[in-house]
């Protein structure tokens, strides 16, 4: 069964290996050929064009995932026409609203009034829609192979696509923007191709409209508030500082990124398999210890490897870039404490207690907002990415406890909660301090402490999986 699991988790994730190489090559490429300010306008508009996806989804996408099992295959045609239903209606009806306030929305952004944005907007709403839902369909199938060729496409399509309209638009936003929407188009029409049988929305109805709202309702406020715990961060840098700082904190976030793929592909391979596992083994609590207990290790050590190897990173960016060094250390707690939660937080979904969300998302969104308002204004991004990193600690704290008020995991978090400390402490120093051989040589005194803390996980792994062999 462990054999099968590697197996799905390679297929699934490797795409977003392959993803994390063509970004590498792609981010010092978009820093030279966009400035500071125009990179941050196209952050501004994929933070909107994210929230308005999320308000049109109102949460079906996750009744979807959580019904899709419950299903027999021949009828998952239907719940999936029952899940698409309202967002394509509540589309329709958002386009609407968009261009009533295209004028305002244009001028929050830009300073302007410019029509391409409101258009490019509800085109981009239409077709991540569409690629949300056909996406998901391969996901839940299990089908990782299919998974990981449409997600490299996205990416090679669009590094395609910017070099295309680098030739056209130069130094201009538009060039990453639309790059993601053509890229975007072209991925999401070939998996409803691939997937044609489904897309029929053929079979019997099993699973209602009422029933998928009943359980994606409460969702629909806590995705929101997710977005506006995501997002208040560039939202408060453009209200307090400028579109310069946007930019930098946005490149920033690229670098963490080579973590946030991998948190990506693995969020996509362990939602379907603990679902299964669940419905299978309820009374299983080891299966869910010990994936936290290996994965916590790992992720703790992939962060680590950021945050020693920041200078090099940053210098791939370009001279205009250079103050993200400064930025990126506490934005790293975003992938490493969000995959960490990801082991820890199954007793919220397996109980269908969805109002924990809400409660986890209200708290770290308004936390996030305030200490946006509280630091920006004398740090920048910089403050910026001290509030955001705390937040994400304390989303892991709230995710873990509510799960393990409802189901008892016996995780280790004596040990998760020393090693975040100790994170915590030496992120903090590079945020404010710079010497690039004190910063490694601390940054590899931490790595020894990880391993010997987490010594008797890496004896397990050595004699179950390679002594073995």
């Amino acid at each position: 069964m462990e054999n099968n699991l590697l197996k799905k988790f390679i297929s699934f994730s490797i795409g977003g290996y392959i993803n994390a190489i063509i970004g590498f090559f792609m981010l010092p490429f978009i820093t030279r050929i966009l400035s500071p300010e125009e990179y941050g306008i196209a952050s501004l508009i994929a933070v909107f064009i994210d929230m308005l996806v999320i308000i049109c989804s109102l949460g079906l996408d996750q009744g979807l995932v959580r019904f899709f099992y419950e299903e027999d295959e021949d009828n998952r045609g239907k719940l999936l026409y029952n899940s698409i239903f309202y967002p394509i209606i509540f589309f329709f009806i958002l386009s609407v609203i968009l261009f009533i306030f295209k004028n305002k929305i244009s001028f929050f952004i830009l300073n302007k009034n410019d029509d391409f944005l409101w258009k490019i907007i509800i085109i981009s709403i239409l077709f991540r829609l569409l690629h949300l839902f056909s996406i998901l369909i391969i996901r839940m199938q299990q089908k990782g192979k299919m998974f990981s060729f449409f997600s490299i496409l996205l990416k090679i399509s669009e590094f395609l696509f910017i070099l295309i309209l680098y030739k056209i638009y130069k130094n201009n936003y538009k060039i990453l923007v639309l790059a993601s929407l053509f890229s975007f188009m072209l991925t999401s029409l070939l998996s409803v191709f691939f997937e044609r049988k489904i897309w029929t929305f053929s079979g019997k109805e099993k699973i209602t409209r009422r029933e998928l709202l009943k359980y994606s309702f409460p969702l629909i406020l806590t995705m929101a508030l997710t977005w506006l715990f995501a997002s208040a961060d560039k939202l408060t840098i453009k209200y307090f500082s400028d579109l310069n700082q946007v930019g930098l904190y946005s490149s920033s976030f690229k670098i963490v990124s080579i973590i946030s793929v991998i948190q990506s592909g693995f969020t996509t391979f362990w939602t379907p398999v603990v679902y299964e596992h669940y419905s299978k083994n309820p009374e299983d609590r080891v299966f869910y210890k010990k994936a936290n207990d290996y994965l916590s290790f790992i992720f703790f050590s992939m962060g680590l490897g950021i945050l020693i190897f920041r200078d090099t990173l940053v210098f791939l960016l370009g001279k205009e870039y250079y103050p993200s060094k400064f930025i990126i250390p506490m934005l790293i707690f975003i992938p490493v404490m969000y995959l960490i939660s990801e082991t820890t937080v199954m007793g919220i979904s397996f109980k269908k207690k969805s109002k924990y969300f809400l409660y986890i998302s209200a708290i770290v969104s308004v936390i996030n907002i305030l200490g946006n308002i509280l630091l920006v204004p004398f740090f920048g991004a910089k403050g910026a990415a001290i509030s955001t990193g705390l937040s994400y600690i304390l989303f892991f704290v709230l995710r873990t406890y509510f799960s393990n008020k409802l189901i008892n995991f016996g995780f280790n978090l004596k040990r998760i909660y020393f090693i975040i400390v100790l994170f915590l402490s030496y992120a903090l120093f590079l945020t404010f301090y710079d010497n690039i051989y004190f910063n490694i040589g601390l940054g590899l005194l931490f790595q020894i402490i990880l391993i010997v803390v987490y010594f008797p996980v890496l004896k397990e792994l050595y004699f179950k999986y390679v002594k073995k062999r």
